[in-house]
């Protein structure tokens, strides 16, 4: 990255503020040096998964075209060339897992969800390895819903149940005598803003400010603090209670830092300080740095010669995003930060046509694409297309993160948005003054300046991943890492194969590259001295709450809405019937309990006992040798069910898949799927509902299937923790999305075309004059048909535009 001049660096000194002597100016080169040297080594990758929808039924797939990119521009990543993506649950339990390859920074893939998942919110979190060295906050993560919504309905009324409310002081921090900006931000119990009203009263009982919140939840007002005084917020919730938060106390000497970002060419910035600071640092040295996605744009320096003062600066010098002011002290130390948003509205101009606004069902759609940069010049980018039908969708558009917004906006903060989308397809003041009060209360925490200005460089814990890789740590039987250990990669799938490394000073090893294919693996570890006492550990993702926004809210949402989509979800279901999907449930764990000399390791008066597995491999997976000898259990992707449950299910309803243990304790889907054949000394099933009742008709219901170890018998020997076995899933091989053509002859036209996906193309490439076209046909359903498409340039410049026609 380039320094700023010197002109900028140097030259720009707030208005009003005394002039410093040119060797005051060291303070913030080193700014401008530290942070260059922060960002080059630390380089910020992003990425953003444009999804075809947010609403699912069981059967369908899930499509996405993933776009990374890094560097305060945006332009597509070179950093990284595998991308993870997962499908969680709702509590974040990972039930779907791929890997996909990078080609300067974009891929696509697909979930194909089977049909007898669980109705309910999910979500999708996509990140690279190298995003792993940052909080799990930063990672793509879009809420999708998959079914009917039938147990929100009433869960989410809580009517007498209060709001959590909170309020910020621009700056930071409320300063006594300083008049400031106090935000409000109301979350109801749902997690979702919700608006109140309310009087701040001091402890003299005197009302000194009013409020109301203007958009989710989100609110602003003046105070004036005084010394010796402290104030509360009497809120009045709409269901007519009222209940007091106590505010922020206030300081007796400090700044505070005002941003005005109103105005459409400038925005003006106040600092003032208290008179206790003033009279006690005047004449001292303070300096006020301003950067955005890790470059400085703004620097002044000043001293203290007044109790305020205050600028005007030219928007232009910013790009659009977020931007981080942030005042200084002479010694360095961080005192106050304000974020602010410059919009400068000059994304890709994307011109989207499809010849007439009205088509007929099954009818032939001709969509032309022509992306041009803010000068409209024509340019060549990458671009995504979906096309869904808007009145059977259920979609929310605010709701949705959107590329603007994902990679502007969402992924530079932590914490839950809701309604991101909202700020990027809506212009105007009150979408300016909105977004205002966002930057008021959500943090930038995208790097801590003191780690910045630090002289040691932090070594980042994961590298880039080029190709796919394995990597872990080994640790001794204490828990503690263990340096230099030999730790060797051993398969003998297709022939073997081996590879050996060594553990770094924190116990770490990693095994790159690994074949792109699906290979079984046994890690094996030893001490530097040979020894085999530790034990090998994978590494995985820790559980994080998840920032996915865009559940959908029965309070939200009108029952006629509601009703619409339920039975487009009916006859979707009725068409999938006879699919034999693969399988893909919540994993919950139940419970995690030793489970030696446990009298529930075994079933009680089991249905059946099969004894006979093998101590040898046979090339049989576990449900494949359990498929051919257990009598009335049926497997669907690896997953047991009770015939008798799902010979009783009516409705469409999707059976639950029996309880898995293992040596008595409950286990989930992964931990069932990592044990080998051999592993199993018998196992016990347990079918009729009467027999389970011992165990709580609950987890007895759908049936029991107990598995009992050769270590838990005894027939296998002491726990090996040195070596485990492990298998790579590979690099996923996107499906190509399936749309029907009706002009071919053989076309059978007595099947109802009920796609919820009308089509789905990540594949598109303008050309030198910025132009593109794609092709498909309409399907049954009439209405409102919305086709979407997202894309990037080479230069980083981002397009989002939703373009609509109606079937009849």
């Amino acid at each position: 990255m380039k320094l700023v001049s010197a002109a900028i660096l140097l030259g720009l000194v707030l208005a009003g503020f005394k002039g410093y002597a040119q060797a005051d100016t060291s303070f913030l080169s080193h700014v401008v040096n530290s942070l260059d040297k922060y960002s080059e080594a630390n380089p910020v990758e992003k990425v953003y998964l444009h999804l075809d929808r947010t609403g699912y039924v069981p059967g369908d797939t899930v499509w996405f075209k993933a776009y990374t990119v890094a560097g305060e521009k945006h332009g597509l990543s070179a950093i990284s060339s595998i991308l993870h993506v997962e499908l969680l649950t709702e509590k974040d339990s990972v039930i779907g897992r791929i890997a996909i390859p990078l080609g300067t920074g974009v891929g696509w893939g697909d979930f194909a969800l089977p049909f007898l998942i669980k109705n309910g919110n999910y979500h999708v979190r996509a990140y690279t390895d190298w995003m792993r060295n940052y909080h799990p906050a930063y990672f793509f993560d879009q809420a999708i819903r998959i079914g009917e919504l039938q147990a929100s309905i009433t869960a989410e009324k809580q009517k007498n149940d209060n709001p959590d409310v909170q309020f910020f002081a621009e700056g930071g921090s409320l300063i006594n005598g300083l008049r400031s900006k106090m935000a409000i931000k109301s979350i109801s119990v749902n997690g979702v803003g919700e608006d109140v009203d309310g009087l701040v009263v001091d402890s003299d009982g005197n009302e000194v400010a009013a409020f109301s919140t203007q958009h989710l939840g989100m609110g602003v007002f003046a105070l004036l603090p005084q010394t010796g005084k402290t104030y509360k917020a009497k809120i009045i919730h709409k269901n007519g209670l009222q209940f007091t938060v106590n505010l922020p106390k206030a300081q007796e000497e400090g700044f505070a830092i005002a941003v005005n970002n109103s105005l459409a060419d400038s925005m003006s910035i106040r600092v003032a300080s208290s008179a206790k600071l003033f009279d006690t640092k005047k004449n001292t040295k303070y300096y006020l740095v301003a950067q955005s996605g890790g470059k400085v744009y703004f620097t002044a320096g000043f001293t203290l010669s007044a109790q305020s003062f205050s600028t005007q600066i030219d928007k232009k010098r910013f790009p659009t995003g977020i931007v981080q002011f942030t005042l200084f002290a002479e010694n360095g130390e961080p005192l106050n930060e304000r974020i602010a948003f410059i919009q400068h509205n000059d994304g890709l101009k994307l011109n989207i046509s499809a010849g007439k606004s009205n088509f007929l069902a099954r009818e032939k759609v001709n969509i032309t694409l022509n992306a041009s940069d803010r000068n409209l010049k024509p340019v060549i980018g990458s671009f995504s297309a979906s096309v869904i039908n808007e009145n059977l969708s259920n979609e929310n558009t605010n709701s949705v993160n959107g590329i603007l917004s994902s990679l502007l906006l969402t992924s530079d903060i932590k914490g839950n948005i809701e309604q991101p989308n909202y700020y990027f397809i809506n212009t105007g003041d009150k979408i300016n003054a909105d977004l205002d009060l966002l930057m008021l209360t959500q943090g930038y925490h995208r790097f801590e300046w003191k780690q910045v200005l630090t002289v040691n460089d932090p070594v980042p814990g994961f590298e880039p991943e080029k190709a796919l890789q394995l990597s872990g740590y080994v640790e001794n039987l204490a828990g503690k890492p263990v340096p230099n250990s030999k730790v060797s990669l051993i398969t003998t799938d297709s022939g073997f194969f081996k590879m050996d490394t060594i553990t770094n000073q924190a116990g770490k090893f990693t095994f790159r590259p690994i074949p792109d294919e699906i290979v079984k693996y046994v890690i094996q570890a030893r001490t530097g001295g040979g020894k085999k006492d530790v034990k090998v550990v994978l590494d995985t993702i820790a559980a994080f709450t998840p920032r996915a926004t865009g559940y959908i809210s029965a309070e939200k949402d009108s029952a006629k809405e509601l009703t619409t989509y339920q039975k487009q979800i009916g006859q979707q279901i009725k068409l999938r019937i006879d699919k034999r999907t693969i399988q893909l449930r919540e994993v919950v764990i139940k419970d995690k309990k030793e489970a030696v000399d446990d009298p529930f390791a075994h079933a009680a008066n089991p249905d059946q006992l099969i004894k006979n597995f093998p101590k040898e491999g046979t090339g049989e997976t576990l449900s494949q040798f359990l498929q051919q000898h257990a009598i009335g259990v049926t497997f669907l992707n690896n997953r047991p069910y009770n015939t008798r449950v799902i010979a009783r299910t009516r409705g469409g309803a999707s059976p639950p898949p029996m309880q898995i243990l293992l040596d008595g304790a409950y286990i989930d889907y992964d931990v069932y799927m990592s044990l080998n054949l051999t592993d199993i000394e018998s196992a016990e099933i347990l079918r009729t509902t009467g027999k389970g009742l011992i165990y709580g008709p609950e987890r007895s219901g759908a049936g029991m299937l107990f598995l009992i170890s050769r270590k838990h018998t005894g027939s296998r020997g002491p726990s090996t923790p040195d070596v485990i076995n492990f298998q790579s899933k590979g690099l996923y091989k996107s499906r190509v999305f399936y749309s029907p053509k009706y002009d071919a002859v053989k076309i059978n036209t007595q099947i109802p075309d009920l796609r919820t996906s009308i089509y789905w193309k990540p594949d598109i490439i303008t050309d030198k004059d910025g132009n593109a076209a794609i092709s498909f046909f309409n399907a049954d359903t009439k209405g409102t048909y919305q086709v979407l498409i997202e894309g990037i340039d080479a230069d980083g410049n981002l397009g989002h535009k939703v373009y609509t026609y109606k079937v009849e």
